[in-house]
């Protein structure tokens, strides 16, 4: 700013020094040779330029003298004037100005497009997935409609004797094909994404990106307005400090009552306060990874389904949300009448009414109403033809109920009745016929164990001293010491263990751990955190099946949870709802399993259970997405399923056909 500020001065102590040297060459040449004003002005302006004309020229060797002056002058003055202004043009401060300035032109020019707030890794995060999708969304319109297009024109234009086309000819084509490239672009979110943060490092490696980036501090309003927050339909707020948040929160809200917000707390308990200012939902980066820890651990055919449709880059298939607006076609219509299956292969997995509330696996003669919001699963390719059958529209599927989600309180830390010395502890590991075993002491896995039953076959691994004679005390079972060294994981009974979870500090720590437990058991699920990028390909060469990183997961929830709002409420309320006592189980067709043969509806798990299957894991690993109701059950695969907890123990038991049958591995088919 300096810089710039020293080239602005050097530019009009030019312009000053020219003009007074203009001033002098009139006045002299008037006084020297005694000739009119207007021709005193040409003389010394064609002089100044080095045009000379020729036409008026001083004649007095007084004049002829002056001239030569004032051309040095003239000359010193303008190469100083095109230095300043040739530096003032180039430099960065002037690049940014022009940039910023492209930038703000651009925003202006959107609606009903998405700000993200923020700055550092889960920002970072948060617009690779954008950028991602994009890239995919671009080779897919490009493998659809750019291809066959491209080999229309040279069916078009055929080619020479040699096999070549003409030159003429190649020109047209190119030609053609790049306006109709420029016509036809596909439309992603990151053409709707502006990106608000305050740091001038961060903001040069989005501008790297060609990403709209407004430098600034969000918790200004004129910041905001920058960024074109009254024509926004939705914001994403991740700031550093949950104080800053809040008032970015606050801000928005007061400027736009119609925003839909998605604020980021670091701090659990401050979710409410989010919500109280203004945000829709609350996210917590940690709580969030520790659930999904939690799920890839002890339910990772679940945790595959839900990934699958909600974030996998490479997965044709994608969740959407299909909200019926006044006037849709939809509404008055029972769901099997509308075939989604043979029109668009395409299934209901839930229903959403205006309350909130949703319904899984809704039946095929529920009649739609006016505000439904379905759930559906279908193929990218389908999403638009969908959206056009159901008369939404692009404008309809930016629409969504704008109410608060509040958060759901975290239910107390369970307690069991028994409790354990730690000499106890040992015993009764060794007594435990199968179990999952949980090691590490950070914010993450702590998060992970509070959710947990004590009395369910849980073995802790611990070194922290205090941790684990609160563990003993609340009822799980710990074994103190390293899980680094493989006597302590032999003493937690690693060969007998279905999964173990990871989540250490030490990233050296992690890889040996992975490389022991995969050495000690080549059947046992391992999944780990990782707190950089770089672990996790390293983790996952030493053998660990699924490495969770918190800040990418939660970067992940905060794209779903301002996008797809209805998808990310249907997830919560299915997942694990521990209030309104619904969760998504996976039951494991053994070889003597008594379902195997039999069709979904054979099973009557609605009638009986009150339980919907949502998805079915083949045996190749594959997913069938809201299998129909005739799809028979075969050896090896996998039920999704959706059901009260008061009946998950008898639903498992009963696809099994013993109480004490679990399955022999939980890792996904190769």
């Amino acid at each position: 700013m300096d810089s710039f500020r020293e080239t602005y001065r050097q530019m009009i102590i030019a312009l000053i020094v020219f003009l007074i040297v203009l001033a002098i060459g009139i006045l002299g040449l008037m006084w020297l040779e005694g000739i009119s004003f207007l021709d005193a002005i040409w003389i010394t302006v064609t002089t100044l330029t080095t045009v000379g004309y020729g036409d008026k020229v001083a004649i007095t060797p007084g004049g002829r003298v002056f001239t030569l002056v004032l051309l040095a002058a003239g000359l010193s003055v303008t190469a100083y004037g095109i230095q300043a202004s040739a530096t003032f043009i180039l430099s960065p401060a002037m690049r940014d100005l022009r940039q910023r300035r492209r930038t703000q032109r651009a925003v202006e020019q959107l609606s009903h497009h998405y700000i993200i707030c923020g700055a550092g890794e889960l920002v970072d995060k948060t617009v690779s997935f954008i950028t991602r999708a994009a890239r995919d969304r671009q080779a897919y319109h490009r493998e659809q409609f750019y291809l066959p297009l491209d080999h229309f024109l040279d069916r078009l234009f055929g080619d020479d004797a040699h096999g070549h086309f003409p030159r003429t000819r190649q020109i047209i084509r190119r030609v053609f094909l790049f306006f109709v490239r420029r016509l036809y672009r596909a439309e992603t979110l990151l053409d709707a994404v502006v990106i608000v943060t305050p740091s001038a490092t961060f903001a040069e490696h989005l501008r790297s990106n060609r990403l709209l980036v407004i430098e600034g501090d969000p918790n200004r309003e004129e910041t905001l307005q920058r960024a074109g927050l009254e024509r926004a339909q939705a914001m994403m707020v991740m700031l550093g400090k949950d104080t800053e948040t809040l008032l970015t929160v606050l801000t928005a809200r007061s400027a736009n009552p119609n925003l839909y917000i998605t604020a980021v707390t670091l701090e659990e308990a401050l979710a409410p306060q989010m919500i109280r200012v203004g945000a829709n939902s609350a996210i917590t980066p940690f709580d969030v990874a520790s659930q999904f820890l939690n799920n890839a651990t002890l339910r990772p055919a679940v945790n595959d389904f839900f990934d699958s449709i909600l974030f996998s880059p490479a997965a044709d298939t994608q969740t959407t949300q299909l909200t019926l607006l006044s006037g849709s076609n939809w509404i008055g219509q029972r769901i099997g009448k509308l075939q989604l299956r043979e029109k668009f292969k395409a299934a209901v997995i839930g229903l959403g009414s205006d309350d909130g509330s949703f319904m899984y696996t809704p039946d095929e003669n529920y009649i739609l109403k006016e505000n439904d919001i379905l759930i559906v699963v279908a193929p990218g390719r389908s999403t638009t033809a969908l959206q056009r059958d159901c008369d939404q529209g692009t404008h309809g599927q930016s629409q969504f109920a704008n109410w608060q989600r509040l958060p759901i309180p975290a239910p107390p830390p369970r307690q069991s009745e028994q409790t354990y010395t730690r000499e106890e502890a040992e015993i009764a590991v060794q007594a435990m016929s199968q179990r999952y075993i949980i090691c590490g002491t950070g914010h993450v896995v702590r998060s992970a164990i509070n959710k947990l039953d004590p009395k369910r076959p849980f073995v802790i691994i611990s070194s922290d001293t205090d941790y684990a004679d609160e563990l003993l005390a609340r009822g799980f079972r710990v074994i103190y010491g390293n899980p680094t060294e493989e006597n302590t994981l032999r003493r937690a009974g690693i060969d007998r263990a279905l999964a173990i979870m990871i989540s250490l500090e030490d990233e050296a720590d992690s890889v040996l751990t992975v490389l022991n437990c995969r050495a000690l058991s080549k059947s046992l699920l391992i999944t780990t955190t990782a707190h950089i990028d770089d672990a996790i390909h390293k983790l996952q060469r030493a053998g660990a099946d699924r490495v969770v990183s918190p800040f990418q997961v939660a970067g992940q929830f905060v794209l779903l949870a301002t996008t797809r709002p209805a998808v990310n409420d249907f997830l919560q309320y299915v997942l694990f709802n521990y209030h309104v006592g619904i969760e998504t189980t996976e039951l494991y067709m053994q070889d003597d399993s008594p379902w195997i043969g039999k069709t979904i509806e054979d099973l009557r798990l609605t009638n009986l259970f009150r339980a919907g299957v949502i998805g079915v894991r083949r045996a190749d690993g594959h997913f069938i997405y809201a299998p129909p109701r005739t799809h028979k059950i075969g050896e090896h695969e996998v039920l999704i399923v959706v059901t009260p907890m008061e009946h998950s123990d008898e639903l498992r038991i009963t696809a099994s056909g013993s109480a004490t049958k679990r399955p022999t591995t939980l890792r996904r088919p190769r």
